[in-house]
């Protein structure tokens, strides 16, 4: 078997239908040699965090009792990329096992919202945060708090 399995439309057109199983193992075991190259690269070369000395009263007590980490648009997007992956996941694996029901055009408006959410992502990241804070060596005094 391909990688891919291809049919044949209505109009005459070859279309794909199916994609192999075996590529679920072959991203599992990415994800997992990702994961322990990660965890290599943290324990050995990754700095431990410095916070800042300046701890006087004043600035601990500018600090409030609840420091917001994620903005509103930054949770909204992360929910909507989750459904929206868990919706493709449902509409790509259902019909495999046997489950019948319309679900092209329903993994169609996933892959759309999905796609939609990820350029929403990286314009909004590029224009509107600052990417340097992104680099863990930028920590204030807050972060101790938490």
């Amino acid at each position: 078997m391909g990688l891919v399995q291809w049919a044949t439309s209505p109009w005459g057109n070859s279309v794909p239908i199916h994609i192999a199983w075996y590529l679920i193992w072959v991203c599992a075991i990415a994800g997992l040699l990702f994961m322990i190259v990660h965890a290599l690269y943290v324990g050995i070369f990754a700095k431990p965090k410095k916070f800042a000395v300046n701890d006087t009263p004043s600035v601990i007590a500018g600090v409030p009792e609840q420091v917001i980490r994620h903005s509103f648009v930054a949770r909204a997007f992360h929910w909507v990329m989750a459904i929206s992956m868990f919706a493709l996941l449902i509409t790509a694996f259902l019909p495999k096992v046997g489950v019948k029901f319309d679900w092209v055009t329903y993994h169609w408006i996933a892959g759309l919202v999905l796609s939609a959410s990820v350029i929403f992502h990286i314009v909004h990241a590029s224009f509107w945060l600052d990417f340097w804070s992104i680099w863990p060596d930028k920590i204030d005094l807050r972060d101790a708090k938490r």
